[in-house]
């Protein structure tokens, strides 16, 4: 699932990825647009993590 890893919520747009999530495939980064949380969604591991 795509959800904030802060405040769970799924409402979100998408943003630039970070030189680090770049180089791992399959990642997404997002911005949440109810804590402004930037963080990234790994598809192989179905997790987001605040990077």
């Amino acid at each position: 699932m795509k959800a904030c890893p802060r405040c769970k919520s799924v409402s979100r747009h998408r943003m630039k990825r970070s030189t680090f999530a770049k180089l791992i495939p399959g990642t997404k980064a997002y911005s949440c647009d109810k804590c402004n949380t930037e963080y990234t969604w790994f598809s192989f591991i179905n997790r987001s993590l605040r990077i």
